[in-house]
């Protein structure tokens, strides 16, 4: 426990040091963590606040610089285009893995931990030279004593528990700006932070991965022009993933290959195939569709799909709403857009429908004005979902993750033919789901779900009621209030007592002058009656009349 405490502290010096030098300084004052630097690394992180690089540049050598965690973290970021400005989404999408290789020493240390035997008894050839090495794992090559050629992933060594202790870190840090900033609170940081540290750690686990790959193979299973390697099971491990090798090329080297132009197409309409039916028909896609994920096999004319540690989920009325607001973009029909929004989404109660309706009919009535066959879907997709962040309507990580899938997939076929266009390739399989929609069959189950539950719903309401009650009884009952409504509440108390105040001067007022009427009509010659008290009580008790009154005024709260 101790261990676990003092390696969180130094990590903790460590990350807050590099957020000095990267010129986040004012951070670590705001969130009360100076105390964790050294006298000169306060005045480097001074010195930088004056730092005038762009601020994506500065963010992406600060997680360069952390490592594998916050690596991660920044690929995993660059999917939030709702969030963040397109300028630092393009900087952590260029995010490297500059990471020395894993001595192939300790990678035999860890094949024979893992699998039981040394790696000269597991295989009948293995590549002592890695294919690839990256943040979290390396890859290399080797032939089964079966004959077949695969790819072997390992894990980096003690890799796992400096992820945990980062990840621990950044909720720390994300629940400290959210008792600091208001925006961190409005955005939900901590709630990103545990969602982008859950991605993470699944990341970890290739036993996952694997059951991932096997997952999206049985999705092609009857498509002869997809391919996803299989997974040997006998050689994995939650550290160590074996899998089939393909002898591909990129899919952004196609044009050097291939020269024929219905080829050229075919592979582009196997890409958004393969897209349709994974996000729409399947509802589990690939979350991470970059070009080095997708191989072509010119041999056998395959598209292939490698990596699946990051995937996507969309349950069966979500994959409805995503369709929904597909289909409002290509009728242009506002009202079917913002309805799937609101459905897929989590709407605010103070959030102005109005004008994000007037906002997204903006963005509707822009893409009836482009050509069909122009129409950029996944910058619209992107449009639309940072339209709903600016009224503070969270979307799911799904949907970023599938605009994020729209633009690669539409980059990938303009570099194939920059005559394609998604939209043209896709308007058959768009056809066929419009139908299937509107299946009478399909219709009626539908609307028996829908009943099912809603009458589910209506059944739990006596229970929810009975334990607020019981919660109120118990003086237990908590009511969350963010503080835009604690200002208006104030402001609304704030107008009563002045109302009060105004009403109870005046009856002072008017107390006062009653009282110096009577005194002056029934009094006898006095001290007072003689230095004109009445005129003199009056002027007084009207100045100050007069004062209540302006400062009451001036405060705008009446």
């Amino acid at each position: 426990m101790l261990t676990d405490k003092l390696r969180r502290l130094g990590r903790y010096r460590e990350i807050i040091s590099l957020l000095g030098k990267y010129g986040f300084g004012y951070l670590i004052e705001e969130v009360g963590l100076s105390q964790l630097l050294s006298f000169k690394e306060r005045i480097k992180a001074d010195f930088q606040k004056e730092n005038t690089q762009e601020l994506g540049i500065r963010i992406r050598g600060l997680f360069e610089e952390l490592g594998p965690t916050f690596i991660k973290l920044g690929q995993l970021l660059s999917i939030r285009s709702d969030l963040l400005p397109a300028d630092l989404i393009r900087e952590l999408e260029n995010l490297q893995d500059n990471v020395p290789p894993v001595p192939i020493g300790k990678i035999k240390e860890k094949l024979e931990r893992e699998l039981g035997k040394p790696p000269e008894e597991l295989f009948q050839f293995f590549n002592e030279d890695y294919v690839a090495a990256a943040s979290i794992g390396q890859v290399h090559e080797a032939r089964l004593w079966t004959g077949e050629e695969v790819m072997i992933k390992i894990q980096r060594p003690d890799i796992k528990t400096k992820i945990y202790t980062d990840l621990d870190i950044l909720i720390d840090l994300s629940r400290l700006l959210e008792q600091h900033y208001e925006w961190a609170e409005q955005n939900k940081v901590t709630e990103i932070s545990e969602e982008l540290s859950e991605s993470i750690r699944k990341e970890l686990d290739y036993m996952l991965e694997g059951r991932n790959t096997e997952m999206v193979a049985l999705q092609f299973e009857n498509t002869d022009g997809i391919k996803v390697p299989e997974i040997y099971w006998d050689f994995t491990t939650s550290q160590i993933l074996t899998m089939e090798k393909i002898n591909g090329i990129k899919i952004t080297e196609i044009n050097q290959v291939v020269r024929d132009q219905e080829e050229k197409r075919n592979v582009a309409d196997l890409l958004v195939q393969s897209f349709v039916t994974q996000i729409l028909r399947e509802g589990f896609f690939h979350g991470d569709p970059h070009p080095g994920n997708m191989l072509y096999i010119p041999d056998t004319r395959q598209l292939a799909f490698i990596d699946f540690g990051q995937v996507g989920r969309l349950s069966k009325k979500m994959r409805y709403d995503t369709a929904s607001m597909m289909i409002g973009l290509m009728q242009e029909d506002t009202d079917m857009i913002v309805k799937s929004i609101y459905r897929l989404s989590d709407v605010p109660s103070d959030a102005d429908e109005d004008e994000f309706y007037g906002d997204v009919d903006r963005i509707s009535k822009t893409v009836s004005r482009v050509p069909f066959g122009e129409l950029d879907l996944g910058m619209t997709v992107q449009d639309l979902l940072s339209t709903a962040q600016q009224h503070r309507i969270i979307v799911p990580t799904q949907l970023t993750m599938l605009g994020k899938t729209l633009i690669t997939v539409e980059g990938i076929i303009s570099g194939i033919d920059p005559k394609l266009n998604l939209l043209q390739l896709a308007r058959p399989y768009a056809e066929e789901l419009v139908i299937e929609r509107y299946n009478p069959i399909k219709m009626g189950k539908r609307l028996l779900a829908d009943g099912e539950e809603i009458a589910e719903k209506i059944t739990k309401i006596p229970g929810r009621v009975d334990e607020v009650l019981e919660q109120a009884a118990d003086g237990d009952l908590k009511l969350k209030i963010s503080l835009q409504q604690i200002d208006s509440i104030f402001n609304k108390i704030d107008r009563i007592s002045n109302q009060v105040s105004f009403s109870l001067t005046l009856l002072a007022f008017s107390i006062v002058v009653l009282g110096l009427i009577v005194g002056a009509t029934f009094g006898t010659d006095t001290f007072l009656t003689s230095i004109h008290a009445l005129e003199i009580g009056f002027a007084v008790a009207f100045l100050m009349f007069l004062w209540i009154l302006y400062s009451i005024l001036k405060s705008g709260r009446f």
